[in-house]
């Protein structure tokens, strides 16, 4: 399978989902910021705030003069609201040491109000800050679909267990089921009773082996899918405040691409149903019978109607009518 995070193969263990490893990639820790205006080489004073009209991080105290201006209050804002560009101290153009604030539609590129105007103004350009909107709004509405897919995958992997407990409950009452009549038919044909009630347990094992390994991959198909429409989610979603202005078009593209496959690859799954067993004690009349064994039969349940029925050979269950027949005749 290709991992939903890198697209690299990898094998997917014995055990299914629960075999994967679980690996966390924690954040870096940043370095506290400083004052800007107030601190020195031999002491730091914590920033809080962060002018983005003086491009400067500020103390409370060194804060204040900046929403008291003649020209007006500038705008202030606490660390933890901070975009990455303004918490790194925002993009600066080499030539013109002014701020980017204008990106270039036609060249693909951010640049300042200076390099705009002398080799851009043919150009067509937008504002960082409305191209990062139009990014965020672009994420939102390729994750959209992809979302509504989750819910269903959800619904689909909760379905899915929900049968394999039906399942499996039903099996192992059925396995309790056939050594209760096994039990007593003993006291009248005791040795061809065991051999009886050990092949009976020998094809429900089997019945249930296979039944085991198809709900197995019915459920590690539907949580795979879902996991990796998940990754892409968390993925688009840290991409709105991470991507780099110069790469957000091509960003947006992969973004598109990667959600339109996903949604074209995991159709949303129809109700499953495991397959259901039934097991029918067999009567006492019954054992002379030519078409019927001593102890019941497992079968199978094809679309909660049909039953199909595992019987043993007939000269086997001749043979075995034969030997209670001369049994009661004794």
């Amino acid at each position: 399978m290709p991992c939903p995070v890198c697209r690299h193969e990898f094998q997917i263990p014995k055990n299914g989902v629960a075999g994967l490893t679980a690996k966390t990639h924690d954040k870096e820790p940043e370095p506290s910021a400083i004052c800007e205006v107030c601190s020195s080489e031999q002491s730091g004073i914590p920033a809080t705030v962060y002018c983005v009209d003086c491009h400067q991080k500020l103390c409370e105290r060194c804060s204040l003069p900046h929403g008291k201006w003649r020209g007006g209050p500038h705008d202030v804002r606490t660390l933890d609201t901070l975009s990455p560009e303004h918490q790194s101290g925002g993009n600066y153009c080499d030539k013109h040491k002014e701020r980017v604030k204008i990106y270039c539609l036609d060249c693909e590129t951010s640049v300042c109000s200076m390099c705009c105007l002398e080799s851009h103004k043919t150009h067509k350009f937008e504002q960082i800050d409305n191209m990062m909107e139009e990014f965020a709004r672009s994420i939102d509405h390729e994750v959209k679909p992809v979302t509504k897919h989750i819910e269903s995958f959800r619904g689909a992997a909760a379905q899915v267990e929900t049968e394999s407990n039906r399942l499996f409950s039903s099996l192992q009452a059925m396995e309790q089921g056939i050594r209760n009549k096994g039990e007593e038919m003993k006291q009248s044909l005791p040795h061809l009773i065991d051999l009886q009630v050990g092949d009976l347990i020998h094809k429900l094992r089997s019945v249930k082996s296979t039944a085991e390994e198809k709900v197995k991959s019915k459920a590690d198909a539907v949580q795979l899918a879902l996991t990796e429409m998940e990754s892409f989610r968390t993925t688009s979603l840290e991409l709105r405040s991470k991507v780099s202005p110069g790469h957000i078009k091509q960003t947006s593209s992969d973004v598109r691409d990667r959600a339109k496959e996903l949604l074209q690859k995991h159709a949303i799954p129809g109700e499953y149903h495991a397959p259901s067993y039934t097991f029918t004690p067999l009567n006492i009349d019954d054992f002379l019978s030519d078409d019927r064994n001593f102890i019941g039969h497992v079968a199978k349940v094809e679309d909660r109607g049909t039953v199909y029925s595992y019987k043993p050979p007939v000269s086997y269950v001749q043979f075995l009518a034969r030997a209670a027949h001369a049994t009661y005749n004794m």
